[in-house]
């Protein structure tokens, strides 16, 4: 019998949300800061390019996530999900709280990574549109920067998700070794 069949979504989610809430809050922190440090380029154009290059890092991170780090965290997550059955009474309740945040973390980037890949490939071909029409002068300046404002925000909420689930799964994998070196 899986230990997990007895949970509901509220034990589920509850302490996860908690941990969530205060590092979304260290993220919009450490975002402001890190937006008024780093070099402002020049030109619009420098602009686009510039956000272009870290919304294509963010997907090259989010497709690591999601073909590395993933995979082998839902691996060692059903291995040890399968192995409590082994496991005394005290040593399922300690290894029970790292496998249920684990689950919860696995299933909230499957259910929101495609939404990110999409928005990621959107962004890219608006801002490739944006340059266009700033540049043809098919809209006006202070429109292109309205625009270029607003894909900036996306593209930096894409930024921190890749780098919230980075953190969450590496915490996890952590959590995981853990579990594979207590035995039964």
């Amino acid at each position: 019998m899986r230990i997990f069949a007895r949970l509901n979504r509220k034990q589920i989610m509850n302490k996860p949300l908690k941990r969530n809430i205060l590092f979304l809050a260290a993220v919009v922190f450490s975002s402001m800061v890190f937006s008024t440090c780093r070099e402002k380029p020049q030109t619009f154009a420098e602009k686009i390019d510039q956000l272009k290059q870290q919304i294509v890092a963010d997907s090259t991170a989010l497709h690591q996530l999601e073909y590395t780090e993933f995979q082998k965290l839902e691996k060692d997550f059903m291995a040890s999900d399968s192995a409590l059955q082994y496991l005394k009474p005290e040593q399922v309740e300690a290894v029970f709280e790292p496998l249920n945040l684990t689950q919860a973390y696995l299933r909230q980037f499957s259910e929101v990574s495609p939404d990110m890949h999409r928005k990621m490939r959107y962004s890219l071909l608006q801002l490739d549109r944006l340059k266009a029409d700033a540049q043809s002068g098919h809209i006006t300046d202070s429109l292109a920067l309205e625009y270029l404002e607003t894909e900036t925000q996306v593209a930096d909420t894409l930024h921190h998700r890749v780098l919230y689930f980075q953190d969450r799964f590496a915490y996890c994998s952590k959590e995981m070794a853990a579990i594979k070196k207590i035995r039964p």
